[in-house]
């Protein structure tokens, strides 16, 4: 059947700490495994979300990240996670990255800074493990990738988190790049998310947006790969330009969506997570809009039991 998967909320980090907080009781309560906590640079500060977190929650484990290499350094990534082990146990991992580049750019991290990138992201591991190793803090450190040259270091990681959801992608993915070769890699997806028993519109449009972005800001290598780069050419092009997500997303073609979300009746989400379990997939993270309340919380927990 392929391996077990343990299923996560992604937790938009624009929202109250209240909010948040509220949100991510009731994943615990409903069983889910894992919270990953986002770290942007237009967002609140990722680290002070996962505190708030680890104050009201005992026993979920808690990601950070994607963390950027471009905007913090090695040690202060360690540093962060060190002391949140030190605060709260030792239930905190990492995902580091590049990030994307749109966010990046508006913050004044540009293009000279972005080369050499799997060398720069596989030294910021190396880095961070020594001091975390130094400070016997048990952390995993996961690696955010998508195209083939930097997945193709993650082979040095304890687990690799791609963010395509349509099982071809990630079967070529874990194929193209060797992952099922590296024993003990965990391998991940974590992607927009919107399991549902009856679609509510205003939310089924925010699965679409987060859709949208996420394939506008794939890497070429990959659309390439797919036959959707073409598809993709003039949204990526008015992305640049910071158009609203709305006018990106009437550029990008409903089926291009639908690769980049996990968007489903409750009822399609079994044979959805067999498939991933039989390629070789061990953590699912359901990222935004399936955060959008509680109810929706609940909702994913309750698919997610029927499931198991």
């Amino acid at each position: 059947m392929g391996a077990r998967l343990t299923h996560g909320l992604g937790v938009n980090a624009n929202e109250t700490l209240h909010s948040i907080v509220e949100k991510t009781t009731a994943a615990q309560s409903m069983g889910l495994k894992y919270l990953w906590v986002a770290d942007s640079p237009v967002q609140l500060y990722g680290p002070v979300v996962a505190s708030a977190v680890a104050s009201r929650t005992a026993k979920i484990r808690i990601g950070l990240g994607l963390m950027s290499v471009l905007l913090h350094t090695p040690s202060q990534i360690a540093n962060t996670v060190t002391t949140l082990s030190g605060a709260y146990g030792d239930r905190f991992d990492l995902c580091i990255g590049v990030g994307d580049r749109r966010q990046l750019n508006r913050v004044g991290v540009h293009e000279e800074r972005l080369q050499n990138l799997p060398l720069k992201v596989l030294e910021a591991r190396r880095k961070i493990a020594s001091h975390l190793r130094k400070a016997s803090v048990r952390a995993k450190i996961w690696l955010g990738a998508q195209g083939p040259k930097m997945l193709a270091t993650a082979k040095n990681f304890d687990g690799v988190l791609l963010n395509y959801s349509k099982p071809k992608m990630i079967d070529w993915a874990i194929t193209e790049s060797g992952l099922r070769r590296k024993r003990g890699l965990r391998i991940g997806i974590y992607s927009p998310s919107y399991v549902h028993m009856k679609p509510q519109p205003g939310i089924l449009q925010l699965a679409k947006l987060s859709s949208a972005v996420v394939a506008v800001g794939t890497t070429g290598a990959v659309l390439r790969k797919f036959g959707l780069y073409e598809k993709l050419r003039k949204a990526r092009k008015m992305s640049e330009a910071s158009p609203t997500v709305e006018a990106i997303l009437a550029e990008v073609p409903d089926e291009v969506v639908e690769d980049f979300s996990i968007t489903m009746k409750a009822t399609n989400l079994p044979s959805y997570l067999a498939e991933l379990r039989s390629l070789g997939v061990s953590h699912v993270v359901f990222g935004y809009p399936q955060n959008y309340s509680v109810a929706t919380v609940k909702e994913l927990g309750e698919a997610l039991n029927v499931a198991s």
